[in-house]
């Protein structure tokens, strides 16, 4: 039934009052898209734009901004020695991100020569293919590299195994994602007395680390890579021809991002979804145990709640308020309260470390049973008196009558049992100590733990995980709002 009439819509007061409604219905949505809008951009973003926030990544429309998201792949901090004209307040790629009209002069003023000047794009061309050479000769030791740690993984896990690597190097990992290269990036070169460590097997694989680099360079046709010459000398001071070489860096940049800039940025967009796909779904089981888990979860879920509900609705059995408050107080403590004495009880059990310690203690719902009730209460009794007549048994009673006329809340039942299941890591990470038995939402956990210096990485696991939880609802939508409206019109 509509809150006003037919002919009360058509006056003044009845339209300011539904554009008020809708107003705020639409403030609403908002308010529920916006913050998935910036988790989104954040998941596409870098260590130059995370901090904005944007709903939509501005490097999408903006040159500019693209521009110098290029130039901060290659560099840790925005390169003041290759552009001495840059504002002073320029030091961190956070402080470049909140100066947009600086950005935007900057980046006119290093790529509208070459854009409107044939002549000039040429000899930047020829610059830049200059660099890509010098680049390409320079002795590894005595080079930088901005590395990306997404790409250390991938390429480890290429050149040895696991079981190799922990016997070779002096530092055991129980995975390829926890190697890490910060400490060989930081090795002093500019020291006179800086001798190589050759007899290092972490370090030979830094140098062909920053080698592939260079490799995947000159194999896509780039001009410029994360692996830059070093150009100071040992002791102090500059290389011979480091101006020269400076200006062909300039060039290089620009012309690298006029000839694929379009291609990068959509690569570093994809780079966050390409390493979370790796660290979440290159984990054994985690994949197959999450589909059990939740199948098995929302199976046993529809299975004791509608039974117990439809027992205490259809019996009128002594104590049923009491087993009602029982089941309702349940929900009085919190999940960390039952924490302890639920993995005790598993432990005696025998069930750690396995599916039926996940599934178990997640099967009865006081709050499920609760409402199952209060929908078989409001049932009309001629439909089983009907039935009964008819001869039919309890149990086709229960699957022919009962349940197919409970079907929204049924469907609210199993989306809740998805999310707790789907979701839950605190419960799984506490019974199930063997990475083995691990869930997604466990390595999503460890994820945003072990890569809490890359929250873009972060973001992209939140934004795929959240997928299948967004499916599932859009899928009981309908049936839940079926039940909601339809029943109102009659």
């Amino acid at each position: 039934m509509g809150v006003l009439l037919a002919s009360e819509r058509k006056t003044v007061r009845g339209k300011i009052f539904l554009g008020i409604v809708y107003g705020l219905l639409a403030l609403g949505g908002i308010t529920m898209v916006y913050p998935f809008a910036v988790m989104l951009s954040a998941s596409v973003s870098g260590p130059y734009d995370y901090g904005r926030h944007d709903a939509v990544p501005r490097a999408l429309w903006n040159e500019a901004d693209r521009f110098m998201r290029s130039v901060s792949t290659y560099f840790p901090r925005f390169p003041r020695d290759v552009y001495p004209d840059a504002p002073a307040g320029w030091g961190s790629w956070i402080s470049v991100a909140r100066d947009p009209a600086g950005v935007q002069a900057f980046a006119r003023r290093h790529l509208e020569p070459a854009r409107t000047n044939d002549a000039v794009r040429a000899a930047w061309r020829r610059k830049a293919e200059a660099f890509r050479d010098t680049a390409a000769k320079w002795d590894l030791d005595y080079t930088t590299c901005a590395y990306d740690p997404r790409d250390v993984a991938p390429f480890v896990r290429s050149q040895t195994s696991l079981e190799d690597l922990n016997r070779t190097w002096p530092v055991r990992y129980k995975s390829f994602f926890d190697v890490s290269f910060t400490a060989e990036s930081k090795i002093p070169l500019g020291h006179a007395t800086w001798k190589p460590p050759r007899d290092d097997p972490k370090y030979a694989m830094w140098l062909r680390f920053k080698d592939s680099y260079r490799q995947t360079m000159l194999a896509d046709g780039d001009y410029v890579c994360r692996t830059l010459p070093f150009l100071g000398r040992p002791g102090g001071g500059e290389a011979d021809g480091a101006a020269e070489i400076r200006a062909n860096l300039r060039a290089a940049l620009a012309t690298q991002f006029l000839d694929h800039g379009r291609r990068d940025f959509w690569r570093s967009c994809l780079a966050n979804y390409r390493l979370v796909g790796q660290y979440l779904f290159q984990r054994g089981r985690a994949f197959f145990n999450t589909v059990l888990l939740v199948l098995l979860s929302v199976l046993a879920h529809l299975t004791v709640n509608p039974l117990a509900a439809y027992a205490l609705s259809r019996f009128r059995m002594r104590g049923t308020e009491k087993i009602l408050l029982f089941l309702l107080a349940t929900m009085a403590f919190p999940a960390a309260v039952t924490a302890i004495p639920g993995f005790l009880l598993v432990r005696d059990l025998g069930l750690l470390n396995t599916l039926a310690a996940l599934v178990l203690p997640t099967v009865a719902s006081g709050m499920s049973v609760f409402i199952l009730k209060g929908f078989f209460d409001a049932l009309p009794r001629e439909l089983y008196e009907a039935a009964a007549i008819d001869g039919a048994s309890e149990w086709t009673v229960f699957l022919k009558v009962t349940l197919p006329m409970t079907t929204p809340i049924l469907a609210v039942n199993a989306l809740n049992s998805f999310v707790a299941a789907y979701n839950s890591w605190e419960w799984a990470f506490l019974v199930c100590q063997k990475e083995s038995n691990w869930t997604l939402a466990v390595w999503m956990y460890q994820m945003s733990q072990q890569m809490g210096g890359q929250p873009w990485c972060v973001m992209a696991g939140f934004v795929l995980v959240s997928i299948p939880t967004a499916v599932v609802f859009l899928a009981c939508q309908k049936i839940i709002l079926r039940g909601i409206v339809l029943p109102s019109m009659k």
